[in-house]
């Protein structure tokens, strides 16, 4: 036999467990909303450049929204001592894209060779460095055509940065 307490001598068996189960819901909806970045059901895709902007800027990157010259979205930015585009692609009009490329750039010197991008390329995964007689690039493709999480972006952007770190010293000899 359950002993009494004060509040199941007062009120009857299902009115104190639908008051415990409002405390319970109020004390879980006074936690703060989800940023609205994270909403959509967590989603971004390459068809808000502008929503991509914000996220990049709140996560610390310092980013500037631009067009090219057929109006398709270009992003531009900044890591360490590197500039770079991210570029918009499969778009129609300049909206709805499908994916986008992050692409850095830099003078090729001597040192650097086919060889070089070859044995780069098989060291590190997600990115692609080629080299021309006086270009050497570091590009990496995202496919957002059905859409990622926040936090997939986000690990997608520390990717990013940590691999134009490594461009930078291994391969422009930065330090």
């Amino acid at each position: 036999m359950q002993r009494p307490n004060r509040f199941n001598a007062i009120l009857p068996a299902g009115l104190t467990a639908g008051l415990a189960a409002l405390m319970f819901a109020g004390a879980a909806s006074a936690q703060p909303p989800p940023s609205a970045e994270r909403v959509r059901g967590g989603m971004f895709d390459a068809s808000d450049p502008a929503g991509i902007v914000r996220f990049m800027e709140k996560t610390g990157y310092r980013v500037e929204l631009a067009a090219d010259t057929r109006g398709d979205p270009v992003i531009t930015g900044r890591i360490s001592r590197t500039d770079y585009v991210i570029q918009f692609y499969e778009c129609e009009n300049g909206q709805f894209c499908n994916s986008v490329q992050f692409l850095a750039q830099a003078a090729k010197s001597p040192s650097v060779t086919a060889e070089t991008a070859n044995a780069f390329n098989a060291r590190w995964r997600y990115v692609r460095l080629t080299v021309d007689p006086t270009v050497v690039k570091l590009q990496l493709d995202v496919n957002l055509d059905a859409g990622v999480t926040a936090d997939n972006f986000e690990d997608t952007l520390d990717i990013w940065r940590q691999l134009v770190e490594i461009f930078e010293r291994d391969i422009l000899g930065l330090k």
